[in-house]
Formats: structure tokens, sequence, C-alpha cells
């Protein structure tokens, strides 16, 4: 190989290391090994669209890391050929996951944090595509807070890289700093173009998110309503079974997705397929009894809906697989993927707003954004009329029966299910609440001194 290219590779190499630092959560001190030594400061104005590509693999990570985690603890799923689920929503401070999940996190929020600082570093002189890079730094550390403060509540914030004992800041802290930073983001990103990248849109979706999250319905609904009114149907919910499965193949076009990850990447690869639907007798996880036998059942009270067309495209006649996620296997899935490896990790879709924005208005409103959302779902859906008598109680238990309808398997039912305070829905809990807040894990406690999060 040529000198200089040679160079150039060793460069970029020992550069997208020293991006990759694994930050011990917030501890004195920081994981290093010797690839890591070209300092941060090091990196020039060119290198900033090499750090853009390896944040975007990184989030890769740690959005992967985090996926089945929601599902397995809020009783969607159940142990498959390879693994045990004994207690789904038990956990202690020094489980493994839960300090994978921590030490990811802030991996990926290290990463974010140098890619703004060099952008920053410019000055006036930084160009429009460059701020565009640093918007979407912000969108992703705001994501990254997001699911950590569903999880931990307060965390320690961190806006630049450090080696020092950052100690936990509130939980209502931490979603202000989402805030600000999605904030940010949206003055900074371009409009929606290609699914595979931030836009306003993909910012506005988590926007919408994080509103409902935190109890400002309005603007949830105004963000949620957004996207569902954008540019006259540039995003479409699909229609039929095989429109919502191939959501799930690799290089999706889909119109209801708002931002996804292409998950492509041979050298760093993330296998749903093996999670779920492998073709060898070894994955994790399959869906619970209850799930596989009741999620997408017909219903005729309160409401009458009926055929719904997302089945087809989840379950098969094995009680064993979750075939959203294609592994390329003839008649082992609905809608065939080119790749099955490179299911893209989705991060927001158009069911998300309909769903938010109709949670938030609450019945007597919510009825008619439903309607649109119940129609592309069932062969026969519930009438706007009869979703309008419902009482608030029922009309809570319609929106979160679509949440899991919709999003099995996806990441969201463990924290549905705590932000409405609906824990009778947790049938293991068994009086537990303690566990609605994850552990700080041990190994971060004792290195930074945090204060733990109660019953632990």
């Amino acid at each position: 190989m040529h000198k200089y290219k040679m160079m150039k590779n060793l460069k970029r190499f020992m550069m997208l290391s020293c991006i990759s630092l694994v930050l011990c959560g917030c501890s004195k001190q920081l994981d290093l090994s010797p690839q890591n030594a070209i300092p941060v400061s090091s990196l020039g104005v060119n290198d900033i669209p090499q750090l853009r590509t390896g944040m975007y693999a990184t989030m890769e990570d740690v959005l992967f890391n985090f996926w089945f985690d929601f599902d397995k603890r809020g009783e969607n799923l159940t142990g498959g050929p390879g693994y045990n689920v004994v207690d789904p929503v038990s956990m202690n401070a020094s489980d493994a996951d839960i300090t994978s999940y921590w030490r990811g996190a802030y991996k990926g929020i290290n990463t974010a944090n140098i890619l703004i600082r060099n952008v920053d570093n410019l000055g006036t002189v930084a160009t429009a595509a460059q701020l565009s890079y640093k918007g979407e730094a912000l969108y992703f550390r705001a994501l990254i807070y997001y699911n950590l403060a569903a999880r931990y509540g307060g965390v320690p914030i961190l806006l630049k890289s450090t080696t020092d004992a950052v100690q936990r800041s509130t939980e209502a802290q931490v979603w202000a700093q989402i805030k600000s930073d999605l904030v940010t983001a949206r003055s900074l990103v371009g409009t929606f173009s290609n699914n595979l990248y931030i836009s306003d849109q993909a910012v506005k979706a988590l926007m919408a998110r994080v509103y409902l999250a935190t109890g400002d319905n309005a603007n949830a609904i105004t963000y949620a309503d957004s996207l569902i009114n954008y540019s006259s149907g540039k995003f479409t919910l699909s229609t039929d079974s095989m429109s919502y499965s191939t959501m799930f193949t690799a290089g999706s076009t889909s119109k209801e997705i708002i931002f996804a990850l292409a998950n492509n990447s041979t050298a760093n690869t993330h296998s749903f397929l093996s999670q779920v639907n492998d073709t060898k007798a070894t994955w994790p996880y399959s869906p619970s009894t209850f799930t596989y036998k009741n999620l997408y059942s017909d219903a005729v009270t309160p409401l009458i809906k009926t055929g719904d067309k997302r089945k087809a495209a989840v379950f098969s006649s094995d009680p064993t697989r979750i075939i959203k996620f294609p592994n390329g296997k003839a008649g082992q899935q609905l809608a065939v993927s080119s790749n099955p490896i490179a299911t893209p990790i989705i991060v927001s879709r158009l069911a998300e707003m309909y769903l938010i924005k109709a949670e938030a208005q609450g019945a007597s409103a919510g009825a008619t954004s439903l309607a649109s959302y119940l129609n592309n779902r069932y062969k026969a859906a519930p009438s706007a009329a009869s979703v309008a008598a419902l009482t608030s109680s029922q009309y809570q238990n319609l929106i979160l029966n679509e949440l899991r309808r919709e999003f099995f398997a996806e990441g969201h039912w463990w924290y549905d299910i705590k932000r409405t305070g609906r824990t009778d829905l947790l049938t293991t809990l068994n009086g537990r609440t303690y566990l609605l807040y994850y552990p700080i894990p041990q190994t971060e406690k004792d290195l930074a001194g945090y204060t733990q999060n109660p019953g632990y």
C-alpha cells in the first residue's frame, strides 16, 4: 500500500477509535487503550464528516443495545430457545445489562459531544452543513438522555467530554436538557429528504414524544399534528399487512418511517433476526404466551375492531418466533428482505404521531384523530362516534392497547406502562414499584459516588 494512503487510513482509524471512547458512566477514569491516544483537540475541520459518520455508527450500537429491553421488562417477551426469562421486571445494580445500557449511552453522548465541540470550535466560519451535523449530534444526545431518563430518572448531564466525575442531575433537569437540545437542533438541521438522516421532521417527532412523556399535551399535539399533516402526504400510514411488514426490511422506503438508522454495515452488524427469528434454534426471545394468543385478537366490546392487519406481519403459526424482523428463510416472514441482517433501526414513524396526538387530546377530540389510523390498521375499525363515547378509562385502555399492538418488539411498552401509571398491566411487578426506576450500576456508583435509586 502507498505510504501516504497507509498514513491517511491510520489517522482515520485512530480518530474513529478516539470518538468511540467508552465513558465508564461519568467515572473518574476513562477506559483508555493505546489506540485512543490521539487527542480530540487534534481533530480538524476536515475530520468533521468522518466524525459524523462515526457518530451514526455509534448510535446504531446504542439504540440496538436498548432495543428489546422494554419489551422484555414489559412482559411482551419471554425466553426463546436460547434463553430463559424468569422475572422480567426484576433488576439489581450488579446486572450486566444495567451497566451495559449506562456505559453504552454515555459512549454515545461522548461521541455526540466531540462532534459538537469540533463544530463550535469553528465559530462563525462553520458552514451550514457543519452546523447541521451539530444539530444531528444534539438530536442524538437528546435521544440518549430520553432513554436514560426513562430508565434511571436523574442522571449526570454531560455537555462536553470529561474524565471528571459529574454527579447526577434531577430527573426534571434531564428532561429540560433534552428539550433544550431539541429546540437548538431544530434551528440547525434541514427538512426531510431521506429517512436515514436526521431532519427537522425527525426532531419534531422526538419532541412530540418528549412533551407527551412530560405532560405537556399542548406541545405534544402541535408537533405530532405537524407530521401528520406534513406536505400533503409526505408521510403516510401503511395500509395492509405487506406494507406494514416492508418497514422492517433492508433499505425500506416506507413512507411511514420518519427516521431510521440504516444498520447496513457489514463490519458492525446488529442482527434483529438472531434475537427473535433466527434460522438456528438459538434465539433468546419469543413472544409471551399472552401476546401471541391475545395481542392481535378481535374485540367486540366496548368497541368493535376486527381483522388486525399487523398480525400477519408479526406472528406466524410458530408461537416461538416474531417474524416482524425477517430472517430470509422462505415461509418464515411476510415481506422478504434483500439483506435480513440489515433491518433498519427505526426511531420514529408516523403511527406514533397519530397515537401521541390522540392520547394527548383525550376521547372527545382524539376520536377524530384516531379514525384514519384505525381504518388503516383493521379490516373493520370502530367508528369515531363509538370512540368518542368511551369513558376516560376505556379510552386510555384503547390507546395503550394500540401502542402495544403497534410497537410490539420495538422497545416502547414498559415505558408506556410507566409514564401512564398503569402498573396493573405488569402482572409480575407484584407491588415492587421501586423497579419502575432502574438501579444505578454498582460499578459507576462505587467509582463516582452516585446516590442510588430507592429500593436497591
